[in-house]
């Protein structure tokens, strides 16, 4: 009787998560984002921007120095190469969209343990974003990757700390 149960259990994981290119999300099923609320988005970050950059201006003069970033990095539950959480691609998207000397670096990520038995995962993860990107009408020369694997953790090699580690980065490139 165990046998059939250990079967199911395997067969339930592989197809949650296990062996197609995109296992967790399929990249068909998301859908390209209308590009005013791209454009929208980028606006409002940019407005923010501004906004910090003078408090940033303002704490330094009092000798007070702080730092900020607008690329919120996009987390993936573990062994996946997918997601539907990408809300936080859309004022990159958008600034892309609006200005066309704009690129952007993705760097793909993974957990210490990820790593071990999926040694690609954190550049699937990249590629998936990319493929988000020209989903959405971004030119694939104005998308660089960067496969980090596990050699940039931003927290302890925990199991809370992995959860973090499991990401996409965004860097700005412009001309």
């Amino acid at each position: 009787m165990r046998k059939p149960l250990y079967l199911l259990i395997s067969f339930i994981f592989l197809a949650s998560c296990g062996g197609t290119k995109y296992n967790c999300a399929e990249l068909k099923s998301i859908e390209k984002i209308p590009t005013e609320i791209l454009t929208k988005t980028a606006d409002s970050i940019s407005e923010l921007r501004n906004l910090a950059w003078k408090e940033k201006e303002e704490m330094e003069k009092k000798g007070i120095m702080i730092d900020f970033s607008f690329e919120n990095p996009i987390f993936f539950k573990q062994n996946c190469n997918s997601t539907t959480e990408l809300k936080a691609t859309y004022h990159i998207i958008g600034s892309m969209i609006k200005y066309e000397k704009v690129k952007v670096r993705i760097i793909g990520n993974s957990d210490s343990f990820e790593i071990l038995k999926k040694p690609n995962l954190s550049l699937e993860r990249a590629k998936f974003i990319q493929s988000v990107f020209i989903k959405n009408g971004i030119e694939k020369n104005r998308i660089e990757i960067l496969d980090a694997k596990a050699e940039r953790p931003v927290t302890m090699q925990t199991e809370k700390g992995n959860k973090e580690n499991r990401r996409v980065d965004f860097e700005i490139i412009t001309e």
